[in-house]
């Protein structure tokens, strides 16, 4: 998907040092992105495949600059955990840490301990998967610009 992505930048005459994908594991040590700091992080439909989403949460805003929005967009859970199971087909079990998505209590949780502020959830749309009904929310929150001393 990374090296898709990429490729539709550069097909577009998009140098790659003006916008690119890359593929790393950012909670394994800081600095993973050579120093680079963003003013948008999104994780997209990948936040049900990790499995501590407070561990994700917590890297990332390392990677903002002061003042930059971390945007997730992942599945509402379901009132039914019936409703819930049946996103995800058996097979993909393992590779589905949250297969029935979440609530805004879990994602609040998460971003206020990752000490992101303006923190705001919205149902985005609804879909089909499978043939069940789905959610999506839109979470963002906002690191915190520090005051500089006079």
């Amino acid at each position: 998907m990374v090296d898709q992505y990429n490729q539709s930048v550069f097909n577009q005459g998009i140098p790659c040092e003006e916008m690119r994908a890359v593929c790393c594991d950012l909670t394994v040590a800081p600095n993973q992105l050579d120093g680079m700091k963003f003013d948008v992080v999104v994780c997209a439909s990948s936040y049900h495949h990790f499995l501590s989403i407070e561990d994700v949460t917590k890297a990332l805003p390392s990677y903002l600059k002061p003042g930059g929005s971390l945007l997730v967009a992942d599945l509402i859970k379901p009132s039914s955990a019936e409703s819930a199971h049946a996103l995800f087909p058996t097979g993909e079990h393992n590779i589905v840490a949250h297969n029935g998505g979440f609530e805004e209590a879990d994602i609040k949780a998460a971003f206020e301990g990752a000490g992101l502020i303006n923190f705001s959830f919205t149902t985005a749309c609804k879909a089909k998967k499978h043939g069940h009904p789905v959610q999506l929310f839109l979470a963002s929150g906002t690191k915190e610009v520090a005051e500089e001393a006079n």
